[in-house]
């Protein structure tokens, strides 16, 4: 009886030996993405983000600023490279997801704010406290990416939004992050976005230039954006972030 039920034992935890090699490469690999970018302390003194850039695609260029704001605020425009008002703004609030269009304001029902809340107004990044918010991650070995081999990890966030981060081999940095994007008006895209250029910004790394290939039913989209500038730290109010009619 004794044998047996050692037995039982060694099994159990042979069995048990994949997930926890698992949990302890992405804990690892977590922890040495999060040194390379500068260290968790400096990532969290970060405050405020406005980022400047500008978004070409096959057939025009338009100018996006991007303001967040911990813990989940967020506020993208969109306008004309030159000089104007913004065309298009998009936002997440306390307790709302919105977009403008057309004068009009839009407000994202509940899943489609958890999602945005999840993916849009993550300010760290979905590996910095994954698990604090409630996320659940996966190791999946390495592949083969155009600018080298990388590590990958998938994210199945709280809200049950799912993206597959790669994580260069020798810099840690992450190098290209692939999942489903969801658009207002039921627009549904297969999106891989590639990162390249870190530089310093307080004395953590973030990408410069990005790459975004959008498929689907609908047209295929590439987008190649430049960052002109990324400013830390700077006053931001809350009114900021809400929908234009709150204010």
């Amino acid at each position: 009886m004794l044998v047996a039920m050692r037995v039982l034992i060694m099994l159990g935890l042979l069995a048990a030996m994949p997930g926890l090699a698992s949990a302890q490469t992405v804990d690892s690999l977590v922890a040495r993405h999060i040194a390379a970018r500068g260290g968790y302390e400096k990532i969290k003194a970060i405050q405020t983000l406005k980022v400047t850039r500008t978004v070409a695609t096959a057939f025009s260029k338009i100018r996006v600023v991007i303001y967040r704001k911990r813990p989940h605020l967020y506020r993208a425009e969109q306008g004309p490279v030159q000089a104007g008002p913004p065309v298009l703004a998009r936002g997440i609030s306390g307790d709302t997801a919105w977009d403008v269009a057309g004068g009009k304001i839009v407000h994202r029902p509940a899943d489609a704010f958890s999602e945005a809340r999840d993916l849009d107004g993550d300010f760290d990044g979905l590996l910095v406290d994954w698990k604090e918010k409630g996320h659940a991650v996966t190791y999946e070995g390495t592949e083969r990416l155009p600018s080298g081999e990388a590590h990958k990890l998938r994210v199945k966030t709280k809200s049950g939004a799912e993206r597959v981060v790669y994580l260069d081999a020798a810099t840690l940095l992450e190098r290209r992050q692939t999942g489903v994007l969801n658009l207002p008006g039921g627009r549904r895209f297969d999106v891989v976005i590639d990162y390249d250029n870190y530089k310093d910004v307080a004395g953590v790394k973030f990408p410069y230039d990005v790459t975004e290939d959008r498929t689907g039913k609908e047209p295929v989209q590439s987008l190649a954006v430049y960052t002109e500038s990324i400013e830390a730290n700077l006053p931001m109010d809350d009114a900021l972030f809400a929908p234009p009619s709150a204010k």
